[in-house]
């Protein structure tokens, strides 16, 4: 299908794109503000169908989220649109460890006339608002510091994010090409595997003006200028009340409640006695 560029940036709260720096800039951050991470499918026992009418009914349609490979297949759909030369990655997860594991998520390398920069709405919580230009220098992206730094015993050019203790990798990726069945092998491997934690954890996370909306298995938090705020979440009204105002998200009440449902069966496990 060929993209609706209005109705999308119209998705993500935008009223135009420019293909440079600022319109990347501009772009990444409006649509993680719109379109929240989340893995409700894979949570429910389901594998996200990754084609573009699905994702486009799903996403903008729908007005739901989804996990990596929705949100930058849809990205990388109006990347191109909008007149971005873009190169999909598939990157490994390292999450402060040392290196990665199997290529389980997607991201994409843009290229504008003053260099390249590693662009990615799909990582969830700890990724930056902003691309992150392909440098080893500092980046600092609202309150959080970047880099990209090239490593020759891997060769990834690895994203980390600076933290007390030191640079804390997220995730490394090289150039090698990426085809749909690379993407669509991952997103299975993510959806399905007792290794990864999307079939087993319910995750939301949404970028704020001044700050982020996340929840991680009945926690939620918010976390703004006027300072943070966590809550637990057990009921099937209060979670759809988080779900539809504090999200945006489209999902219908028998989806909330299988996910009320599981998370409640979730916390019965891990409850002693």
């Amino acid at each position: 299908m060929t993209l609706d560029t209005a109705a999308y940036l119209h998705r993500v709260g935008l009223k135009t794109c420019s293909p440079d720096l600022t319109g990347l800039k501009s772009l990444q951050a409006a649509q993680i503000s719109a379109i929240p991470f989340e893995n409700v499918l894979p949570f429910l026992g389901k594998v996200p169908v990754l084609d573009p009418d699905s994702l486009w009914q799903k996403l903008v349609m729908q007005r739901c989220g989804g996990y990596c490979f929705e949100l930058n297949a849809l990205l990388g759909d109006a990347l191109a649109a909008l007149g971005f030369s873009a190169r999909q990655v598939l990157a490994r997860v390292r999450m402060g460890a040392a290196e990665g594991g199997a290529r389980t998520h997607l991201a994409f390398v843009v290229a504008l006339n003053d260099g390249e920069w590693l662009v990615d709405a799909g990582f969830g919580g700890q990724a930056p608002a902003h691309p992150v230009r392909i440098s080893t220098g500092e980046q600092k992206i609202r309150d959080q510091v970047y880099r990209v730094r090239f490593e020759e015993s891997s060769g990834e050019d690895v994203l980390e994010r600076k933290t007390d203790h030191g640079w804390f990798p997220l995730y490394g990726f090289d150039r090698v090409d990426v085809r749909q069945a690379d993407i669509e092998a991952a997103n299975y491997l993510c959806a399905t595997s007792p290794n990864q934690s999307f079939a087993a954890s319910m995750k939301f996370y949404r970028l704020t003006e001044n700050g982020f909306i996340s929840f991680l298995d009945g926690r939620a938090r918010f976390v703004g200028k006027d300072g943070k705020r966590e809550w637990q979440i057990r009921e099937a009204d209060e979670l759809t009340g988080f779900m539809r105002q504090d999200l945006g998200l489209g999902y219908g009440d028998d989806v909330i409640e299988a996910i009320a449902e599981r998370l409640k069966q979730l916390h019965q496990a891990t409850t002693p006695g």
